[in-house]
């Protein structure tokens, strides 16, 4: 299984950790992929032109003949919606114009969760992937805007259970979350930070309530805004939350048996040290319950 992997802007500044954990779990997992060459912005949000977001996204598209994989769900949301677009003979006859490869499409974009899911469906014997399987964490699975938009992509837009589905695969229990697809007000976060603060405490509080151990993200600007963003969240509202904010690669790859620094779980603001000591104590309570049957 080959991808042409577009890493997206962050994933080499504030993301670092979501890619060093996709490296790690796709060639753990046999997933080879190869980083597309001279790519560029992907026209995310920030861009409200949509013929220029799309001629960006199409520049990318169409420096591959293979199907492209990024983990960076604003990333993936804005690669389909240009491949929608671009349907159209106008816009395609003028994105062309501005382009020295020329767009023929479609392409297939794919989320890094979709070939992580079909291997470990596709495997004859899940044990021999998921060797470290995340028996009694509590997860509660976030997905954010866009990683169902544009509609026909991975999930449902409306009821969506591609993350819980996931969530089981690792050996742990998704918690019913509420605020799962409320947006994390990373859009306003600047110019609105009072809102986008009161959308912080919410999520936060909601996930808390429902008994996770921790929240799953797919997407850096959540994970920016629920992790980085948590200790000012803390103390604004006078509130303890201390909640662990992993990446699904991060995650993935704890469950494969990957260690934290190939995960680049140091790398997170909140401690993930609660997740590692609750599994160590599964684990030795597991072992303990053997040793006396034996």
């Amino acid at each position: 299984m080959k991808f042409a992997y577009y890493p997206g802007c962050v994933a080499r500044s504030t993301g670092k950790e979501y890619e060093v954990s996709t490296h790690a779990v796709c060639e753990a997992l046999g997933i080879e992929l190869e980083e597309i060459d001279d790519w560029n912005c992907c026209g995310a949000t920030h861009v409200s032109n949509q013929l220029v977001s799309t001629g960006l996204a199409a520049r990318n598209l169409v420096r591959t003949d293979l199907p492209v994989m990024t983990a960076c769900s604003i990333c993936y949301s804005r690669l389909r919606a240009a491949v929608d677009r671009l349907e159209d003979g106008n816009i395609k006859k003028l994105v062309n114009e501005a382009l020295d490869v020329k767009y023929e499409g479609p392409k297939e974009v794919r989320h890094v969760i979709e070939p992580i899911l079909e291997v470990l469906e596709g495997a004859e014997d899940l044990s021999d992937l998921v060797t470290e399987p995340l028996k009694g964490l509590k997860v509660a699975p976030y997905y954010g805007c866009l990683l169902t938009r544009p509609v026909g992509g991975i999930d449902s837009p409306e009821n969506p259970s591609v993350l819980e589905k996931l969530i089981r695969l690792l050996g742990a229990e998704p918690v019913d979350f509420r605020l799962k697809m409320r947006c994390c007000g990373g859009p306003i976060f600047m110019p609105e930070e009072d809102a986008a603060a009161d959308t912080l405490i919410r999520i936060l509080r909601d996930a808390k309530k429902s008994g996770a151990d921790l929240v799953m993200v797919v997407c850096p600007l959540c994970h920016l805004m629920l992790d980085a963003n948590q200790p000012m969240i803390e103390k604004r509202f006078g509130e303890d939350i201390g909640l662990p904010i992993l990446y699904v690669t991060q995650l993935a790859g704890l469950a494969l048996g990957l260690g934290a620094e190939k995960l680049g779980l140091e790398m997170n603001s909140v401690s993930t040290k609660p997740v590692l000591d609750k599994l160590q104590e599964a684990r030795e309570e597991e072992a303990g319950e053997g040793a006396k049957v034996c």
